[in-house]
């Protein structure tokens, strides 16, 4: 009788055909998704801005920073302020920059939320494309105005941009991400593929992963939402343009944290560094921030902790800008403007002797 030996239908690989198995790999991983870049249709009009449901979308902020330093003699980056919350597109200081310079010279950057600490890992992962450039960057003195914008709560709470942010050194008490967020975090900023699949999960699949979106549509193919369309930025503000008297915010005692012991403007300086080693001109825009809204004791707070920062900036001779106080009618809030504000803003710096002299480089 015939004698049969019984095992796993399983196809076993040898040593090469494992070789052969990762390379395949490597390339699906290295090039799909500048295949995918290539053929996504991406064509930022004038006065673009990353559309607002793309804010944690670093794939598609590596696109539109590409396209910004090839297109742009100058870059402008900073979080909502820079972004224009409660402006149209049309209406933010990249638009009014450009007016005053004649035409299309600064390219919006901004992204909602990006405090300075996610700013170091946005630069120095999605931004690699800002090198030679000139580069304004805006300092949202908010980020300091307490311990929990500072990020420097020992107490746990969600914050914007958490995979952007250092994820063991420096230890940031109030963020305690498990090893699977760390290693899905190190995976996204050093491979692109990583980047691009959650680039398609937020873009086509509703910023959920594929198991939840699958419960949610159960008679719809995934296959069929995708295509090869980004999301048109809309034209409207984000949040509705009245003032902060209107949107009947109240006096505030913002306790401020000093310049030498503050998480946020630590991270600030890395970023400026990050910059600098790549050969950037950088001109650095403070504020504006709204000072009809502090309470006395907090604004000589601010005014000390914002010294502290001038001084550093011309310690390390930084060409930069405080923005004076404008009109209370021209705040939304702390600390974004109305377009007049905006306007303004643009005005006063090109009569700005450092900005002037900063400009001849463009």
């Amino acid at each position: 009788m015939r004698s049969f030996i019984f095992s796993s239908n399983t196809i076993r690989l040898s040593w090469k055909n494992w070789v052969v198995v990762i390379c395949i790999f490597i390339l699906i991983f290295s090039l799909f998704p500048q295949f995918w870049g290539a053929i996504e249709k991406f064509n930022p009009s004038s006065s673009y801005r990353l559309p607002y449901i793309l804010s944690s979308d670093y794939w598609m902020f590596r696109q539109w920073c590409k396209s910004a330093c090839t297109e742009y003699p100058a870059l402008i980056i900073g979080d909502s302020v820079v972004w224009g919350q409660y402006v149209r597109k049309d209406r933010t200081l990249s638009h009014f920059l450009n007016d005053m310079a004649g035409k299309d010279m600064f390219a919006n950057t901004g992204v909602d939320g990006i405090h300075p600490a996610a700013m170091v890992g946005l630069i120095n992962y999605f931004g690699k494309d800002i090198e030679h450039k000139n580069v304004i960057i805006n300092l949202n003195p908010l980020w300091m105005s307490s311990i929990k914008h500072d990020l420097s709560s020992e107490e746990e709470f969600r914050f914007n941009h958490p995979r952007l942010v250092p994820q063991i050194i420096p230890d940031i008490a109030c963020y305690r991400p498990s090893f699977n967020v760390i290693m899905g975090v190190v995976l996204e900023r050093n491979i692109p593929f990583f980047s691009w699949l959650n680039h398609i999960r937020i873009n086509h699949f509703e910023n959920l992963n594929i198991q939840n979106w699958n419960i949610q549509n159960p008679y719809v193919n995934p296959l069929s939402v995708i295509n090869l369309e980004i999301p048109v930025p809309d034209n409207n503000p984000k949040s509705k343009p009245i003032t902060w008297q209107e949107r009947g915010i109240k006096t505030q005692n913002f306790p401020w944290i000093p310049a030498d012991e503050s998480f946020q403007w630590s991270s600030f300086k890395r970023v400026i560094k990050i910059l600098i080693e790549r050969e950037n001109n950088i001109y650095i825009l403070f504020g504006p921030f709204n000072p009809y809204i502090l309470t006395e004791e907090s604004y000589q707070r601010f005014q000390s902790m914002k010294s502290d920062m001038e001084k550093w900036f011309l310690e390390n001779n930084l060409s930069y800008y405080s923005v004076p106080d404008l009109p209370s009618d021209y705040y939304a809030d702390g600390s974004h403007p109305l377009k007049e504000g905006y306007k303004k803003i643009a005005v006063d710096l090109f009569k700005t002797e450092s900005f002037k002299k900063w400009m001849k480089n463009l």
